[in-house]
């Protein structure tokens, strides 16, 4: 499990590079998720969404995203 000052600065460097852009496609590489929830209904809210930020909460990142 990472640590708290990890955890931020992992989010500071995928800001730059992800705020703004389109979400072209999903790769799943784990099948563990926070709350379960249908992997073709996540495509569904995922894909062609915009990322509008990148937040954290304690230890998990958050990205929010737009349609």
């Amino acid at each position: 499990m990472p640590e708290l000052p990890e955890v931020e600065v992992t989010r500071r460097g995928l800001q730059p590079h992800l705020v703004g852009r389109t979400v072209q496609g999903v790769r799943w590489s784990n099948r563990r998720l926070r709350a379960p929830m249908p992997r073709q209904l996540l495509d569904l809210y995922i894909r062609g969404g915009r990322v509008a930020a990148i937040d954290r909460r304690a230890k998990y990142l958050l990205i929010r995203m737009t349609s």
